[in-house]
């Protein structure tokens, strides 16, 4: 986006008996960019979100990612750029919703939390187009969180570590380092589709798995896995094999 920095907030919307959670994203800009801000949201998708504030079912708008890497720290993206990613303190059985529905409502704003009662404010803000919004599909960890998605990286990547070439391996370490399991394990497949190095069945299965069902990877991350994917060899199977 280039602006200087965005906070997020996990809260609730209530209408018409219904409770669905949200996210709200407050953008950091100069005065007078908040209209260059919605612009570039507009441009990218996003709606105006005063029917979901009138009580009327979901944003008629592209699908956002946000995936939870430990039940607080939370990253929203789209096909153009990271919108936030960061730690967010959800309100109790907002992240047991989200994993219910599989979605949640995200807004954006300028200097939208600066206000009292600022969540009340959300509807007039709505109508007054000074908020855009979107609907984001959801990948939460699994109860073990960032901790699990390390270990399974690290087994993915001590498995091919004999067949890899010393670059790959070298990328893959310094994205461990850097704290980006997912990377990592992009790196090495990779690695191993280039060079057409044959992969264990068991850890390609391990990361297909890992690619389809919304424990791990956000859907941009799984795309490139699962194309990545079709261009492995395995003990098992021949390349180019549908996945």
């Amino acid at each position: 986006m280039g602006e200087p920095g965005v906070d997020a907030f996990a809260i609730f919307h209530a209408a018409n008996q219904w409770v669905t959670p949200m996210v709200a994203l407050d953008y950091d800009v100069e005065p007078g960019m908040q209209h260059r801000l919605l612009r570039k949201l507009a441009g990218r998708g996003w709606r105006d979100p005063s029917p979901v504030f009138d009580g009327v079912d979901g944003v008629t708008s592209p699908v956002l990612s946000l995936r939870s890497l430990d039940g607080r720290t939370l990253l929203i993206e789209d096909d153009t750029d990271v919108l936030f990613e960061g730690v967010v303190v959800p309100p109790h059985g907002w992240i047991d919703d989200v994993r219910a529905l599989g979605a949640v409502g995200v807004i954006a704003g300028a200097g939208i939390t600066s206000m009292p009662d600022w969540e009340r404010q959300l509807p007039r803000l709505a109508r007054e187009s000074e908020l855009l919004g979107s609907v984001a599909t959801v990948t939460l960890t699994n109860a073990f969180g960032r901790e699990d998605v390390n270990a399974f990286a690290y087994e993915v990547i001590s498995a091919l570590r004999p067949m890899l070439p010393a670059d790959a391996l070298h990328d893959a370490g310094f994205a461990l380092e850097d704290d980006r399991p997912h990377r990592a394990v992009i790196e090495v497949v990779a690695s191993a589709a280039r060079h057409q190095v044959v992969v264990p069945a068991r850890i390609f299965d391990l990361v297909h798995r890992r690619a389809t069902d919304r424990t791990s990877f956000g859907w941009r991350e799984s795309r490139i896995l699962r194309r990545l994917l079709r261009k492995v060899r395995t003990d098992e199977r021949a390349p180019n094999a549908e996945v």
